[in-house]
């Protein structure tokens, strides 16, 4: 096997499986908001709320942190979750206003799972601005099958040119210059 062959296959199995990870944890996010609309309701109450903050390699970031319990036939149940789906944030005022929504000792809405009552959310659904993330997985999996069909096909090969190829076409710039 060439090696140029070699490392296409090892980016194919890569992004293969940044892809299966990809396709498993968001598509998991999104079914759970996508349900999460057809659960029933109760009123909960909200135990804590504050911001939690941190840094990372992309700057400062907030995130709401609200505790909420509710009961359900005689039985309580605690939950944080806010939303499925649920970035941090990288303007404080945007965790704010979303916190804000949550008051410690107010009464809200969440929805929980008929089927596993200690999984519920405050905001069932999906987020508008959040939709574009569903579309990732499919960029990974045409980038997968983009180089796959590069690996069967290389005499149409437009944008992975074997080392051979490109040394090549080196080769050809410097005798024309």
């Amino acid at each position: 096997m060439k090696s140029d062959t070699r490392i296409r296959l090892t980016g194919v199995v890569g992004l293969g499986a940044i892809a299966v990870w990809l396709t498993l944890s968001l598509g998991n996010a999104f079914y759970l908001a996508l349900i999460s609309l057809h659960w029933p309701t109760v009123v909960a109450r909200i135990t804590s709320s504050g911001i939690s903050a941190g840094r990372s390699t992309v700057g400062n970031w907030w995130s709401p942190d609200v505790q909420y319990e509710y009961q359900l036939g005689g039985r309580a149940y605690h939950s944080a979750n806010i939303r499925f789906l649920m970035p941090v944030f990288y303007n404080q005022e945007d965790a704010r206003a979303l916190q804000s929504a949550y008051p410690q000792d107010a009464q809200a809405k969440a929805a929980y799972d008929p089927r596993d009552p200690g999984r519920s959310v405050l905001e069932p659904g999906v987020p508008a601005n959040l939709w574009w993330r569903a579309f990732v997985p499919f960029l990974f999996w045409g980038l997968t099958g983009y180089i796959f069909y590069e690996i069967k096909h290389p005499d149409r090969r437009r944008l992975l040119p074997s080392i051979r190829e490109a040394a090549e076409d080196e080769e050809s710039r410097r005798k024309a210059a």
